[in-house]
């Protein structure tokens, strides 16, 4: 197991969060002012994941009312089978409870590690956006309850 320490995401994090991001998403990746923006949101709860000082994976999620909303996460490629982002994710989780009920985030449907790293933190299907994404694909949504519900 890699040792991963979690963190609050700050803007000097943004270049390699950018390249991570563009390294991970094609057709929706985001733009550097995007991630920019989201410092300027209220709502906007931002992580990052390091393995030996290197940055290798990030997570930003939105605060509404009593449910956070996975806007995008990835890890580094280079860093993916090591169970990172498993753990990493799991840390989230744990920095949330308390301070929601749910989390939800959708994921392309083609995504199979993705829907089953979800899957094995006990994020559950809820339903398929269809034509979610600029490339047409369908969006699978999921959910994880603190509840357990």
């Amino acid at each position: 197991m890699v040792m991963i320490k979690v963190r609050d995401m700050e803007k000097e994090d943004i270049p390699e969060v950018f390249r991570i991001n563009k390294e991970n998403f094609t057709t929706d990746a985001w733009t550097m002012e995007g991630f920019e923006r989201e410092f300027k949101l209220p709502y906007s709860v931002r992580f990052v994941a390091e393995v030996e000082g290197k940055l290798v994976g990030y997570c930003i999620l939105w605060l509404i009312e009593d449910c956070a909303h996975v806007m995008t996460f990835a890890i580094d490629r280079a860093y993916w089978g090591r169970g990172i982002g498993k753990e990493f994710l799991r840390e989230v989780l744990n920095r949330l409870k308390g301070k929601v009920k749910k989390v939800q985030l959708d994921v392309r449907k083609s995504n199979i590690r993705a829907i089953r790293l979800y899957q094995a933190l006990n994020f559950y299907i809820v339903g398929e956006r269809r034509h979610y994404y600029s490339d047409g694909e369908n969006a699978i949504q999921m959910e994880y309850s603190f509840d357990g519900s």
